[in-house]
């Protein structure tokens, strides 16, 4: 596609006024100029008695015709507040629209979404020209020159601008708006053209959703803006530090609006002495995640067959894994266990999304073994400004595991994990796409040990049936005579056991574009869905076909039985010695009867498996805070 000039976007919108054609212009249907033409006529031919006998219209009527809400001639003029008042001058005074006139008459130009790649020269043509807006197109370069020197609001959101050099080249003394929200800007060379010797009128200065990440340089070159009191910095990288936006407001007192929201005296007082601290001001972002507990998992030990042997022992324990950036995490802290979060090496999530499979919790291959489900997994693209950059860019995460956990109706983890990132152009695009959570099942076959050899592992057993399996010591506390048969039963059983085997009982993305929007938190609540079992689907009752069947057939049954008891009632000697064999029939009995008795649905399994996980961003609230932390 070629390149489309600013001058030919603005002369596709005068052409739709239509300044020449009904109602407006020149034309022989507004009678004020028919009058005239009839004054200055020397005669009449068939031609003139064809005008004169058209209908000619008073100025009122022509002027409803621009105005009324139902009028087939109303233009809505969005693109310019002039644009109205123009084709009511044409209807009025149409003697006075020529060119120079039309250009002048024009204060504000709204060209938005129209192509435009180049702004030309054209533009100086609008003299009087106070508002450009030229959001939503493919400006890559601007040219200052070209650009009336009246300008006070630019606005050029949502384009491709890389370098402002262009622009500073012939700094706007009026302007008093700068919008650069958007683009591609956020280099240190793009922050030395944004300061007061450039821009000495400048009041409001738009730079949301850019690649800005060093905070310090960019209150430098900003504090030498004197007329400065709005600051847009939302969806920059340097927002996720701890000290925005304490340091910002802190260093620019005469702020009265940062990222849409007014900054109060309140929020003065509370950094008051932040901008002193330059050298705790580090670009890096603190982040907290939290897995609290994972409901609706279906018990293990329902699907135990009792005719099984009674080896090997089988343990069951869950765990959750969730994606982070790869740069190691420093001192992580995980409650409710006794070592650090760990995080093993994983495959790119987005390599695994090319390949349509589950991320699933790696491991080395000689230590344990996976049982996968390939579960579909959603488009997690991100559905924002930056889709287009981050689309493309490769993002090495790696997945981090919680402590495990015996089987619960309700497993509350309460794992807490600390993540330090200093890259946070690639953390803001981490959040922009958003990670994926996975609920895993670890599952231990054990074995009597040997004689003469060590045992790995002793555990406690549980009897379900005639089978026995094993779980994991629990977190809870039981009284001290379950604890004394546990301890008899764990010196005569010592098993050991074999290579874990890992399933990916469900998976689930997990949204974060509100921490770039402004949010410190996000809350969410992981719904995986209903993980049905083998004993869940036999608990379902048939559907059916014919109510009217099910009826007639519960009635003859309830006939039997009255006979049947008719028939017991009248004495022993008609009824037939208790037959020794078993036949088939009395076996297909026996079976419905444990079925209907073995079927009853747990609590929990029908329950929808969900996951309460949350990720913080670490802010300082005030300057003691502050202090506080940098000197414990």
């Amino acid at each position: 596609m070629g390149s489309r000039t600013l001058s030919l976007a603005v002369e596709e919108q005068l052409r739709s006024l239509c300044l020449k054609d009904f109602p407006c212009g020149h034309g022989c249907w507004s009678r004020s100029r028919g009058s005239i033409f009839e004054e200055q006529s020397w005669g009449y031919s068939e031609q003139d008695e064809g005008r004169e006998g058209a209908a000619k219209e008073e100025e009122e009527a022509l002027m409803e015709h621009l105005t009324s809400p139902l009028s087939p001639w109303q233009h809505e003029g969005s693109w310019s507040p002039q644009a109205r008042t123009l084709r009511e001058l044409s209807v009025r005074t149409p003697e006075l629209l020529h060119g120079n006139f039309i250009f002048s008459h024009f204060n504000t130009l709204r060209i938005v979404d129209k192509g435009v790649s180049i702004v030309d020269d054209g533009v100086l043509r609008f003299s009087n020209l106070r508002e450009l807006v030229l959001s939503a197109n493919k400006i890559s370069e601007l040219q200052a020159e070209y650009l009336p020197c009246t300008l006070q609001v630019l606005e050029l959101y949502a384009n491709q601008v890389s370098s402002l050099k262009g622009l500073s080249s012939q700094p706007l003394p009026c302007l008093q708006h700068l919008g650069l929200g958007c683009n591609r800007l956020g280099s240190p060379a793009d922050i030395q053209y944004l300061t007061g010797t450039l821009w000495p009128q400048l009041v409001s200065l738009d730079l949301s959703w850019s690649g800005f990440q060093g905070q310090r340089a960019l209150v430098d070159a900003l504090v030498t803006l004197p007329c400065l009191r709005t600051l847009v910095l939302e969806g920059n990288p340097l927002t996720f530090t701890p000290s925005y936006p304490g340091f910002i407001l802190d260093s620019l007192p005469r702020l009265l609006y940062l990222d849409a929201t007014r900054v109060t005296p309140d929020d003065h007082h509370r950094f008051e002495g932040l901008a002193k601290m330059r050298d705790w001001i580090v670009d890096q972002a603190m982040a907290t995640v939290t897995v609290r507990r994972i409901r609706g998992v279906p018990d293990p030990l329902l699907t135990v067959d009792e005719s099984a042997p009674e080896f090997p022992v089988v343990s069951y324990s869950y765990f959750v894994n969730y994606e982070f950036l790869s740069q190691p995490p420093p001192g992580n802290k995980q409650a409710g266990s006794d070592t650090a979060s760990t995080s093993d090496p994983m495959t790119p999530m987005a390599e695994k999304m090319d390949r349509g499979i589950v991320g699933i919790y790696e491991t080395p291959k000689e230590n344990c073994e996976e049982e996968t489900t390939n579960t579909p997994m959603p488009d997690t693209t991100a559905r924002t400004m930056e889709s287009l950059e981050t689309n493309h860019c490769s993002i090495d995460v790696i997945m981090n595991s919680t402590h495990k956990l015996a089987w619960a109706e309700s497993m509350d983890y309460d794992h807490t994990s600390v993540h330090s990132v200093g890259d946070l152009g690639s953390f803001k695009s981490f959040v922009l796409r958003g990670l994926w959570l996975t609920v895993e099942e670890e599952k231990v076959l054990s074995w009597p040990a040997p004689s003469g050899e060590q045992p790995i592992t002793k555990s406690t057993t549980e009897k379900k049936g005639g089978k026995e399996c094993a779980r994991p010591p629990s977190n809870t506390c039981s009284n001290q005579k379950s604890k004394d048969k546990k301890k008899k039963k764990d010196s005569i059983m010592d098993l050991v056991q074999d290579t874990p085997i890992r399933r990916t009982l469900g998976s689930i993305h997990v949204p974060l574009q509100d921490l770039v929007s402004g949010d410190q938190r996000v809350d969410a609540l992981c719904n995986l869905g209903v993980l049905l079992t083998e004993q869940s689907t036999r608990a379902m009752p048939p559907r059916d076909k014919d109510p009217s069947k099910k009826a007639k057939h519960d009635k003859k049954k309830e006939d039997k039985t009255t006979k049947s008891s008719a028939d017991s009632a009248g004495g022993q000697k008609n009824v037939a010695p208790p037959s020794k064999s078993k036949g088939k029939g009395w076996k297909e009995s026996q079976a419905d009867f444990r079925m209907d008795d073995n079927s009853a649905p747990s609590p929990n399994q029908f329950e929808s498996m969900t996951v309460e996980f949350t990720v913080h961003l670490d802010k300082w609230h005030s300057a003691s805070e502050a202090h506080h932390l940098a000197h414990p």
